[in-house]
């Protein structure tokens, strides 16, 4: 069987309230062995997102669209249908690897429980998987680790035990909230390793949301752009690092540290507050903070639109390709 991931339309809006939505819409398409990196600074709308598409939305909002796995006939319907999934074909990785420990249970336990309580594995089979993967994560003492509990564990170690339990039922899809953001330099390069390893030994799609758009630029094929909720940029991940369209990937690029031949340079930042997804009123909501706004952006919400192999929601970018094409 194939295995993807297809998100189509997916938007969140408050319940009771009708008209357009506070986030979205978000449509991506993923074949199993791929990543997706969701970028945009913090209250952007990617976290929203990805628990939206976990079934985990908070009490008090509504999501619209569907999310399909590729080896399923018709789309799951509705947060239950999205829940049942979690521990089977959907895995998730939390920003703190830390809550994901109950502190009065072993690791090897806590790695097991998930299959075991939904009939995926017997406790014995389990536990021989928990051994197995904690190897994989670069564990040399997998029975010392078995029997260690939360208290013990460093950073490093709570992430990649994360990671296994995420894996355990050998997931379709792993959706991961800030994987790396508690971890230093070094170890963030190894967990994402081992996320991307997953992945292609066992064809499955990784869906991971980030602030940092260097980092994870390296390791996904597609990147999404968002600001205040709504997808400002999409396409291939090195297409949108090398050539970012929109004024605001321009400005995610330029905040990046870079290490590079050219020496020292300023790093950039980006003037104002990030706008909030649930206050908007009318136009373009990077407007405000775009050097380059005119009078319709401040009026009129751009939509996506292909740009050289990207998907661009920018008056600017699209008037100014519109005036490059050849006219017949």
């Amino acid at each position: 069987m194939s295995r993807g991931l297809k998100v189509s339309d997916l938007t969140i809006r408050r319940k009771g309230r009708s008209g357009e939505a506070a986030i979205g819409p978000l449509s991506f398409q993923a074949e199993g062995g791929t990543a997706v990196g969701i970028v945009g600074e913090s209250g952007s709308g990617k976290t929203m997102s990805l628990r939206a598409i976990m079934g985990l939305l908070p009490p008090g909002f509504v999501m619209g669209g569907d999310v399909q796995l590729a080896d399923d006939a018709q789309p799951l319907s509705g947060d239950e249908a999205l829940r049942a999934e979690l521990g089977r074909r959907f895995g998730v990785i939390l920003q703190d690897p830390f809550s994901a420990f109950d502190p009065l249970k072993s690791v090897g336990s806590q790695i097991a429980e998930g299959v075991v309580r939904r009939g995926i594995l017997p406790r014995g089979k389990a536990l021989e998987r928990a051994g197995t993967l904690l190897a994989q994560m670069g564990f040399p003492y997998v029975e010392g680790t078995l029997g260690l509990f939360r208290h013990q564990l460093s950073g490093g170690m709570a992430q990649r035990i994360a990671i296994a339990m995420a894996v355990m039922p050998n997931p379709t899809v792993l959706l991961a909230d800030e994987p790396t953001s508690a971890l230093d330099a070094s170890l963030r390069i190894e967990v994402l390793e081992l996320l991307r390893n997953y992945i292609q030994t066992n064809a499955a799609v990784l869906v991971m949301v980030s602030h940092d758009l260097g980092l994870i630029a390296d390791f996904c094929e597609q990147l999404i752009v968002m600001y205040g909720g709504q997808v400002v940029e999409r396409g291939p991940a090195r297409m949108l690092l090398g050539s970012p369209q929109h004024p605001y990937t321009q400005a995610l690029v330029g905040c990046a540290p870079h290490i590079g031949t050219e020496g020292r340079r300023r790093l950039l930042s980006i003037q104002g507050s990030a706008a909030s997804p649930f206050d908007h009123s009318v136009g373009c909501r990077f407007a405000p903070r775009c050097p380059l706004a005119l009078d319709l952006c401040r009026s009129v919400e751009p939509e996506l639109a292909e740009v050289d192999h990207v998907s661009v929601a920018c008056h600017v970018v699209q008037m100014r390709t519109e005036a490059l094409e050849p006219h017949v």
